[in-house]
């Protein structure tokens, strides 16, 4: 997954066609199955995602949050993924996100209000 989602950025950010296909290639030749029709699904449009449904998906993030909340972030946001992804409730307890990956520390000036007075960032 960590491949495929390196593949995404440099695709994004390569504006030549022969290098994004380079990419590509050479995506296709590192990487095995299953992980290669995976990706070849996806850069298709070809993969789809039985249950995960944006109906699911509301349903999962009512039962998490407010609803009234959500809604509103919603209609600000505009776009399901993000909304979710904002307001996805965060684990309790100290676990790592992933395993065999530690979380990130906490941003030093997270909480803290920003002057917006010039030159006092």
């Amino acid at each position: 997954m960590n491949r495929f989602a390196e593949l995404l950025d440099r695709l994004a950010y390569e504006p030549g066609r022969n290098n994004k296909l380079r990419l590509i290639t050479g995506y296709f030749r590192e990487v095995g199955d299953p992980d290669r029709g995976y990706a070849l699904a996806a850069l298709t449009g070809a993969l789809s995602f039985k249950h995960a449904k944006p109906a699911l998906i509301r349903d999962l993030i009512a039962s998490r949050t407010d609803e009234v909340l959500f809604g509103l972030s919603y209609d600000y946001v505009g776009d399901l993924s993000e909304t979710v992804a904002l307001m996805w409730p965060k684990a309790q307890n100290n676990a790592q996100s992933f395993p065999g990956h530690p979380s990130p520390p906490p941003s030093p000036t997270r909480g803290r209000e920003r002057s917006c007075v010039r030159g006092s960032y």
